[in-house]
């Protein structure tokens, strides 16, 4: 997922902010939390993201939601709407909640495959990326008939692509750009 740069920005000041002052874990459930309020509720996102709305309006409205969260979310949303940049609620949230599980070990990863895998498989491919990173690791598994076959896994901002389909677009693109030698002996 593509962030905008000052998600990544607001994002990145108030997870250090958090991790310095000993509080990651409770702003990123509190953020977190907020943010989710936000994104369900049309009435409350169309008021919070719409410029016209004054941003007086949207801090008393910030201010009421986040009663009893932790005071870094609070001053962070403030931030976020004296400098016209709510609308990057979501990526500064993604940010705080990825700094919060490299924090605590965790990885979340993505799985594609072919076809549905059983929980069995699913448990065994999770157990091994698991003893191979060192990481807690929970996955998330999605189905593409369009891979053809193998796996394509995404952690953070990566992807792995083990599938056919990527073989064979990485095949393909090598053979594009092969330099062919002359045959028959033609100068």
């Amino acid at each position: 997922m593509a962030r905008e740069a000052g998600g990544r920005v607001y994002g990145t000041a108030l997870a250090e902010a958090a991790q310095d002052a000993g509080r990651l874990e409770a702003v990123a459930r509190d953020l977190g939390a907020l943010s989710a309020a936000v994104a369900e509720r049309r009435d409350l996102s169309g008021a919070l993201f719409n410029p016209a709305f004054p941003d007086v309006a949207k801090k008393q409205i910030l201010k009421q939601l986040s009663e009893g969260a932790d005071p870094l979310v609070r001053n962070a949303l403030l931030v976020l709407v004296d400098n016209k940049r709510l609308h990057a609620l979501a990526d500064v949230t993604e940010v705080v909640r990825e700094a919060d599980r490299r924090a605590r070990r965790q990885l979340e990863l993505s799985l594609t495959t072919a076809v549905p895998i059983d929980d069995a498989e699913a448990e065994q491919i999770r157990a091994n990326l698991a003893q191979a990173s060192g990481h807690e690791v929970t996955l998330q598994r999605s189905v593409d008939a369009s891979i053809l076959g193998g796996v394509v896994v995404r952690v953070r901002d990566r992807m792995i692509d083990m599938s056919v389909r990527g073989r064979l677009e990485s095949l393909r693109l090598s053979l594009r750009n092969a330099r062919l030698g002359s045959t028959g002996g033609e100068s």
